[in-house]
C-alpha cells in the first residue's frame, strides 16, 4: 500500500513539472519561430488558416526533440522540491531507499521513451511533410511545377524495378541521369540488369531513355555484358503523376519506410551512411528520454540544497550537452568517422554510464 501511494505521489510531481517545461519549450520555440517569420508571412500575404496550419505540424517535431530535456526538468524538479521539503529524507527514514523512490521515474522515462516512439512513427512523418510542403508554398514560392522536380529521387516499381534519377521532374514526365535496375523475382538479392541513361522521358504512354549503358549479369553477379543504345523503350508501366511529387527527409518517413529506402541504396551501389544514421536516431532519441531519467535523479539529490535555479541551469547544460554530443555524432556518422550505430547511440551511452554511477554514489 505504501509502495503504490509512493508511485503516484512521485509520478504527480513528476509529471507535472514535465508537462509545465514541455509546453514552455513549445511554446518558446514556436514564438522565437514566428518572430523569425511573420515578415515573410505579411509579405507573402498568408492567410490565417495557412500560418495555423503551419505552426500546428510544427509541433510534432519540436515534441521529439525537446522532450528529453522536458524529462530532465521534471526529474530534477521533482526531486530537488522534494529533497528541498524533506521528504525524501522521511522516505529514507521510512526504510524506503532511493533506489526505491526513482524507480517509477524509471518506469515513466520508459513509457515516455516508447510514446515518443510511437509518436515519431506516426505525428511527426505525416505533420513533417505538410509542413515542409507549406514552407516551399509560402517562403520558396514553389509553384506546381516546381514542387513536382524532386532531385536524387529512387523509388519502387512494378516489375521487380528499382528507379535512381539525379532530378525526377514529374511535372513535365522527364528524368535526368536515370538509374534503372531489374532484379530477379525469385531472389530479390539479384540484379540482372541495370541500364543508365542521360536523359528518360516519357512519350506516348512509355519511358524511352536516352544514350545509354545496358549491363547484363549473372547468377553470381559477374557483369555479363555491356551495350551501349542510342535510345531505348524500358518497362517503368508508372506514368509521370503516379511518382512521388516532393523529396521525402528521414524525418517525413517511419522506421520501416529508411529502411526500405537504405536497401534500394545500397542495391544501387550507393553509400547510404548519411540515412543509416538517421535510422539508429530514430531509436536512439526515444531511448534519450529513459537515459536522462538515470543521470537527473541523482543530480538532483547532489543540488538540491543550492536551490532551484541551479538545478534549472543544470538541466539545461546537460540537454545541449546531450544535443551537442549527438549533432557532432552525426556529422561524424555520416562522414564514415564512426559507424552508424555509435554516432547515433555513443551519447546515450556516455550519459547512461554516467548516470548509473551517479545512482550508484547517491545510495551509498
Amino acid at each position: 500500500m505504501i509502495g503504490r501511494t509512493l508511485d503516484r505521489y512521485v509520478t504527480g510531481r513528476f509529471l507535472r513539472y514535465y508537462l509545465y517545461a514541455l509546453l514552455a519549450f513549445i511554446a518558446i520555440y514556436l514564438v522565437i519561430n514566428f518572430i523569425e517569420t511573420v515578415g515573410k508571412f505579411l509579405q507573402k500575404g498568408t492567410d490565417v488558416g495557412t500560418i495555423t496550419s503551419y505552426y500546428l505540424y510544427m509541433i510534432p517535431f519540436v515534441i521529439k526533440w525537446v522532450n528529453p530535456i522536458a524529462v530532465l526538468l521534471g526529474v530534477l524538479f521533482c526531486i530537488s522540491i522534494l529533497s528541498k521539503n524533506s521528504e525524501i529524507m522521511a522516505m529514507k527514514a521510512s526504510g524506503v531507499s532511493l533506489y526505491r523512490v526513482f524507480t517509477p521515474l524509471v518506469v515513466m522515462g520508459t513509457l515516455i521513451g516508447v510514446g515518443v516512439w510511437v509518436f515519431g512513427e506516426t505525428a511527426v512523418p505525416y505533420a513533417n511533410e505538410r509542413y515542409v510542403a507549406i514552407k516551399k508554398w509560402v517562403f520558396d514560392g514553389l509553384d506546381r511545377e516546381a514542387m513536382m522536380k524532386v532531385n536524387d529521387y529512387s523509388a519502387s516499381l512494378a516489375g521487380n524495378l528499382i528507379l535512381y534519377t539525379g532530378q525526377m521532374d514529374a511535372y513535365n514526365g522527364r528524368m535526368s541521369r536515370p538509374t534503372l535496375i531489374s532484379y530477379d523475382p525469385e531472389d530479390p538479392g539479384l540484379a540482372t540488369e541495370r541500364v543508365d541513361a542521360a536523359v528518360g522521358e516519357y512519350s506516348g504512354g512509355e519511358w524511352h531513355f536516352y544514350d545509354c549503358e545496358v549491363r547484363t549479369f549473372g547468377p553470381e553477379g559477374e557483369e555479363l555484358t555491356l551495350v551501349e543504345v542510342e535510345e531505348m523503350a524500358v518497362g517503368i508501366v508508372e506514368a509521370p503523376n503516379e511518382f512521388a511529387i516532393e523529396a521525402r527527409t528521414p524525418e517525413d518517413m517511419t522506421y520501416a519506410e529508411l529502411d526500405d529506402h537504405i536497401e534500394r541504396m545500397e542495391r544501387a551501389g550507393k553509400d547510404p551512411a548519411k540515412e543509416r544514421v538517421e535510422l539508429d536516431l530514430k531509436v536512439s532519441v526515444p531511448l534519450a528520454n529513459l537515459i536522462v531519467i538515470l543521470i537527473g535523479a541523482p543530480l538532483a539529490i547532489r543540488t538540491a540544497r543550492s536551490g532551484t535555479a541551479l538545478g534549472f541551469g543544470v538541466a539545461v547544460l546537460l540537454g545541449f550537452v546531450l544535443w551537442g554530443f549527438i549533432a557532432v555524432g552525426r556529422a561524424f556518422g555520416q562522414r564514415g568517422v564512426v559507424s552508424p550505430f555509435m554516432a547515433a547511440f555513443l551519447p546515450n551511452i556516455i550519459f547512461g554510464v554516467a548516470g548509473l554511477i551517479l545512482v550508484w554514489r547517491v545510495n551509498r
